[in-house]
């Protein structure tokens, strides 16, 4: 028997014990992603009057000013994958410091946009510095000892993000009229100060990187993985170019027929990806990406629109953030793993909470929509937690990619409903009022959409596990199998 290499007593407790890198990873973990969800949303429609003024708008510049305010979510999407494939080659510590960077520095920038393009340029500057943080960090976490915690918040912090951006932006969004023109940039850095922290942070790791590492890190990327994380940039290059296409006098039936088709799409890229040998996971984790990507966002943003726009009460979206939080660090970190039950349960939570949305309306109050949208985070938080758990690294960065994508592609099914809603009552001479209602029928449209959605989801999740739970038991029982077919983290 060959002679074990010996293990020094110090090396074996510095990988059991890193109590500060563990904990300045944490902190990297809930600002940075925050941080670079909360570029997303584009609330430019708000200070349109303010921008005109400070910028010289006329005639349709202020159509090109919010389409410019938006290219930050095409940029993220086309550089999330690229990024996560940088990151597996090289180092996720440089990636991340990089990303952080180039978000911070735009941001510190947003006083030089003294033009429609300028403000283009900050934005998908942004963008590119978002896209790169989040598989960095999900890189990082998956090198830790402690994977499941780091990974559980790194998930935690995505899933309330996307159900809070759009309220927390809307919150610090100035209003129209105000008596400084140049206010309306606030849009251009909202909550600036995560991103400085993160990027502290970030530091601080890079300085403890200098020591022995702590533990076993990721395993080597397998065949392919590079090629198949490239996979989604195609579906987002065409998302991207969707977003910023449509803009331009399109008719909402086409949105609407492109966008089911990219969603379309992009769900099939998810399932073949669930089922292959190299990003595939046992329970579907590519699929619940795209539902809390489709189901996530494009649902409390628009809600948070109708509810009053900057005025709209925060405390029922945070509360539905902290119940997403709650779920994934509870299905992550628990001893004992669930199963597919679990995933179901989440969905059954999401379906449940789109009906309760639907059945009350904009005039919901507080207690009723917090316990709505606490139940859409919670079902979300449930099923990316319990899929997370048992998802190697490629598959997981694999979801990451096609979230995001998911993300545009529910906003460019609830926009056109609400565009050719609110165009009917303007072609009939109504009002301001009859278009408060208008844009409230496209919600509940879009309502229902999510709840056929999120069936057609659940039924591919279960499909995706089924088939790869039969592959795995395959290669268990081979010949000289080792019977582990997948990787766990």
């Amino acid at each position: 028997m060959p002679d074990l290499p010996e293990i020094h007593p110090e090396s074996r407790d510095a990988q059991r014990r890193d109590p500060a890198g563990l904990v300045i990873l944490l902190l990297v973990l809930v600002t940075a992603i925050p941080a670079a969800v909360l570029v997303l949303p584009n609330t430019a429609s708000y200070v349109v009057p303010q921008a005109a003024r400070d910028l010289g708008l006329s005639g349709g510049g202020a159509a090109g000013f919010v389409r410019a305010a938006g290219l930050a979510m095409p940029a993220l999407l086309l550089t999330t994958p690229l990024a996560a494939v940088l990151a597996r080659r090289r180092t996720p510590w440089g990636v991340l410091f990089g990303g952080l960077a180039l978000m911070l520095g735009a941001q510190a920038s947003a006083a030089y946009a003294t033009s429609v393009p300028l403000t283009g340029l900050v934005r998908a500057v942004e963008g590119v510095g978002a896209g790169a943080v989040l598989p960095a960090a999900l890189l990082l976490a998956c090198e830790r000892p402690e994977r499941r915690l780091a990974t559980g918040v790194w998930a935690a912090a995505l899933t309330g993000s996307l159900l809070l951006a759009t309220p927390a932006v809307l919150a610090v969004t100035p209003g129209p009229y105000g008596v400084h023109a140049p206010e309306w940039r606030v849009i251009l850095h909202p909550y600036w100060w995560l991103g400085g922290t993160a990027l502290v942070g970030a530091g601080l790791l890079g300085m403890l990187r200098l020591r022995p590492s702590a533990g076993a890190g990721v395993p080597a990327p397998a065949r392919g993985e590079r090629v198949l994380l490239l996979l989604p940039v195609a579906p987002a290059a065409g998302f991207a170019f969707l977003a910023v296409v449509t803009t331009y006098t399109w008719s909402p039936g086409a949105q609407l027929i492109l966008a089911a088709c990219a969603v379309a799409g992009l769900l099939g890229i998810a399932a073949a990806g669930s089922r292959g040998a190299v990003t595939g996971s046992p329970l579907g984790y590519a699929v619940v990406m795209v539902a809390v990507g489709l189901l996530a966002m494009p649902v409390t943003g628009p809600l948070a629109g109708l509810m009053g726009g900057r005025g709209a009460p925060f405390g029922p979206f945070a509360v539905g953030a902290g119940c997403a939080a709650l779920a994934v660090l509870t299905a992550t970190a628990t001893r004992r793993p669930a199963g597919r039950g679990a995933v179901l349960c989440g969905y059954g939570l999401v379906i449940a909470a789109l009906m309760a949305l639907l059945a009350m309306g904009a005039g919901a109050d507080r207690l009723e929509l917090s316990g709505a949208l606490g139940a859409l985070g919670t079902g979300a938080g449930l099923a990316l937690g319990t899929t997370l758990r048992p998802a190697g690294t490629g598959p997981a960065l694999f979801g990451l990619t096609l979230c995001f994508p998911a993300v545009l592609g529910g906003h460019l099914v609830v926009g056109p409903l609400q565009v050719a809603k609110v165009g009917a009552v303007t072609r009939a001479g109504g009002g301001t009022a009859q278009a408060l209602a208008a844009l409230a029928d496209a919600y509940r449209m879009w309502l229902v959409s999510a709840c056929v959605i999120a069936v057609v989801l659940a039924v591919t999740t279960v499909w995706t596990g089924r088939g790869r739970a039969r592959r795995t038991a395959a290669v268990a029982a081979a010949p000289g199998s080792s019977g582990a077919a997948l990787p766990t983290g």
